[in-house]
């Protein structure tokens, strides 16, 4: 079974190297070579500042479980957490933070559902932009067709009501393992201004995040409509989260590259922003690594905090 799941996750390798192939590593390089080292800086500040505010929200989820972080401790910790999360399968890794401020958990439970919480307002956020693109490159360019014939859409309808009666088979179960975390996941305080103030922090972070691609394409002068980039980085965010690609590679030069076809732009400008964020990605994560190499945790332990 790892076999395999490393197999599929070597798709998105493939992908890439084929894209290469078909680009050429000179038209690329000769696309990366646009941006200096200057802006590359810029860049990975605007990166740092953004992780810097989910480590705030973090701290405002932790403390409305009654986890009392002090600011560097989160900022610390966090990146930690960010460091382990790219460097593990299915980003596992960044649940190690539970390692650090365990001895201020109230519980194991309280814990997790503290990280979780702290997930979900990416995640809703991610989805919520993610929404708005696709309505975007609906109107643009009709992206998304309609069944053809009454097959297609008589299976998706199939799959919904199987699912349906699943849940409904199994929903006493499902309740049964699903209830102490509930009870957990709901003895937070967040609400009011401290849920609104998070959700401030996440959207202003994700904004930074993604609105790197358009910094970058802008010192690289690529002639791309800025707002559909913008919203189409949202969706290579979402892409990036199947497990089909190790750090989203392959998987994020090819949505990329659909995108800048979409505009009538060169695919090796496509791959060299690619390449040029997933740099700044991987270099944005060196703080985490070396608060991690001078307080490690062992990541076999993940297993103590279930």
């Amino acid at each position: 079974m790892k076999r395999f799941g490393f197999l599929v996750k070597f798709l998105g390798v493939l992908l890439f190297c084929f894209l290469i192939y078909k680009v050429g590593w000179k038209e690329t390089l000769d696309s990366i070579s646009k941006v200096s080292v200057i802006h590359l800086l810029v860049a990975l500040l605007i990166f740092w500042i953004a992780f810097y505010l989910k480590s705030v929200r973090w701290r405002i989820v932790s403390n409305s479980y009654g986890v009392r972080l002090q600011n560097y401790q989160a900022f610390k910790v966090f990146f930690i957490g960010l460091f382990l999360a790219n460097i593990t399968p299915g980003k596992i890794g960044d649940f190690a933070r539970l390692f650090y401020i365990k001895d201020q958990l109230p519980s194991q439970k309280i814990g997790w559902s503290s990280l979780i919480m702290d997930r979900i307002f990416d995640l809703v956020c991610l989805v919520f932009f993610s929404s708005i693109a696709l309505f975007y490159y609906q109107i643009h360019f009709s992206i998304l067709k309609l069944p053809d014939n009454s097959w297609s859409l008589l299976i998706w309808i199939g799959v919904l009501l199987l699912g349906i009666a699943l849940f409904y088979i199994l929903r006493n179960k499902l309740i049964k393992i699903i209830q102490p975390w509930w009870n957990a996941f709901n003895s937070h305080n967040l609400r009011g201004y401290s849920g609104l103030k998070a959700l401030g922090i996440t959207c202003l972070s994700m904004i930074l995040i993604y609105g790197v691609f358009n910094y970058v394409a802008w010192v690289m002068n690529i002639s791309i409509n800025h707002l559909g980039l913008f919203l189409g980085a949202f969706i290579l965010g979402i892409l990036t989260l199947l497990p089909i690609t190790i750090l989203g590679i392959g998987v994020r030069e090819t949505s990329l590259v659909i995108i800048f076809q979409l505009y009538d732009l060169p695919s090796q400008d496509a791959i060299a922003l690619s390449l040029i964020i997933f740099l700044l990605q991987l270099i944005s994560l060196l703080p985490g690594a070396i608060w991690f190499y001078f307080s490690p945790v062992e990541l076999s332990k993940l297993r103590q905090l279930e």
